[in-house]
């Protein structure tokens, strides 16, 4: 019952914040959703996968991983969407954020992963944001091994029924069947960051290590891994 009555209460919250979003997301082409940076929206062959869950592992500070979010909290914004930032770790910096992306963004902050994952399980069960994004690249590796493996089935499962697209912001491979791992291969210095964002974008440096033209709807939980096959190559 308390599950329940939460679902309640967050489906009105969101109907109240952000009453246009279930028409923003009937309207949303099929194709993938764009990251806003170049590089990566070319690596991914346009953008994350519509639909499905994806995975970017950050890899540490420098990897590029603030920009990134940023991006795509801003190309969101400017294609009039709606996204929802589950934030385990509370790290979020509003202050380096457009004023103008906030009015479009629900940020879920969380003291630790295991809140984060109720967040996003619930968001994900709901249809009034379409778009996902869920941060545990800084939440400790304690917490992160806790996780059940069974989760990302789930969530698997629930953006694939009720059609939302689920990026997994992880600092190691954590979901156990992604349509798309992406790794942030990206070593930045405070003074390249210096430089300003536009010199900080041309910098990421990204590598494809899933890729969803090898899966379908139909596909089995064995899923081919593109790094292992091209090693065995």
């Amino acid at each position: 019952m308390a599950a329940n009555a939460q679902i309640i209460d967050l489906r009105r919250v969101l109907a109240e914040r952000f009453p246009k979003a279930h028409s923003a997301r009937r309207a949303a082409p099929r194709e993938g959703l764009p990251a806003g940076l170049e590089r990566l929206d070319a690596v991914l062959e346009g953008g994350w996968p519509r639909g499905r869950i994806s995975e970017l592992v950050t890899g540490g500070r420098g990897a590029g991983a603030v920009p990134v979010l940023h991006r795509l909290i801003e190309r969101t914004a400017a294609d009039g969407g709606f996204l929802a930032l589950v934030d385990a770790a509370d790290g979020f910096d509003v202050d380096a954020a457009d004023p103008a992306c906030l009015e479009r963004l629900l940020w879920v902050r969380c003291t630790d992963a295991a809140q984060a994952i109720q967040a996003a399980d619930l968001l994900l069960r709901d249809r009034n944001l379409p778009q996902v994004v869920l941060d545990l690249s800084g939440a400790p590796p304690a917490q992160l091994r806790r996780i059940a493996a069974t989760t990302w089935h789930r969530f698997a499962r629930l953006t694939e029924h009720h059609g939302a697209t689920l990026l997994v912001m992880t600092p190691q491979p954590l979901v156990g069947t992604p349509a798309v791992r992406v790794r942030l291969r990206s070593r930045m210095t405070i003074e390249a960051v210096k430089d300003g964002p536009t010199a900080t974008l041309l910098r990421i440096r990204c590598e494809l290590e899933r890729s969803p033209a090898l899966q379908s709807q139909s596909e089995s939980e064995s899923e081919v891994d593109i790094a292992s096959q091209a090693r065995r190559a």
